[in-house]
């Protein structure tokens, strides 16, 4: 089985292989398209595709426009909130992200190394909110001893106007419909009182 989907996405287009067979992937890979492997047929080398799916059926529009976004090394938008996009991270986000003092990159290859593997690896991560002026803050979820936890930095001058609240209860909506995680932490100073009612609010547990 093969199929060559065409994707236009932000004013760019891309070619999109789905096969379930390795020469396929191995000629539209060396043709730079790229690769979705329908799984089950024969052994699918990994080195041609980077997403894989069980059924042609698996596959809808939403899909195909992530992985052309990927392909095109385009962020992903997963939602809007009022007039505030919500959307993943990219390298030109480090130069205004890294003025934030809780920015967790402290260079731009650790922020690329987390780009390659985070949202695939785990369908959720650390999300850019912004206007259309400017970057807004940071929001989004992280691992640690297999507990999810939400974090947040928002520029001061957008604090307390309630444009935290409204992106965060947009992404605690989109882990538990995606991912289906229910139970989220958050880290807060016992002296940050606006936080702790924000994480009340939202309904997360906190972790002192």
């Amino acid at each position: 089985m093969q199929s060559l989907k065409s994707v236009n996405t932000c004013g760019r287009h891309c070619d999109i292989v789905i096969s379930d067979e390795n020469v396929a992937l191995w000629e539209a890979f060396n043709s730079h398209r790229a690769t979705v492997a329908i799984l089950g047929k024969e052994y699918i080398d990994i080195a041609v595709s980077k997403y894989a799916v069980y059924d042609f059926f698996d596959i809808d529009e939403k899909y195909l426009e992530k992985v052309a976004c990927r392909y095109l090394h385009i962020p992903v938008c997963i939602g809007k909130v009022d007039d505030i996009k919500i959307r993943e991270l990219c390298m030109d986000d480090f130069e205004s992200l890294s003025k934030f003092r809780e920015f967790p990159f402290e260079n731009i290859k650790e922020l690329q190394e987390y780009i390659d593997f985070h949202y695939d690896f785990y369908g959720y991560g650390l999300y850019v909110f912004e206007n259309e002026k400017e970057v807004m803050g940071l929001a989004g979820f992280y691992i640690e001893d297999n507990i999810c936890f939400l974090s947040y930095m928002t520029d001061k001058k957008y604090r307390r106007r309630g444009y935290t609240f409204k992106v965060c209860k947009y992404l605690l909506k989109y882990i538990e419909k995606t991912e289906g995680v229910k139970d989220v932490y958050t880290r807060i100073d016992i002296s940050n009182t606006a936080s702790i009612k924000l994480a009340d609010k939202l309904g997360v547990n906190i972790v002192n």
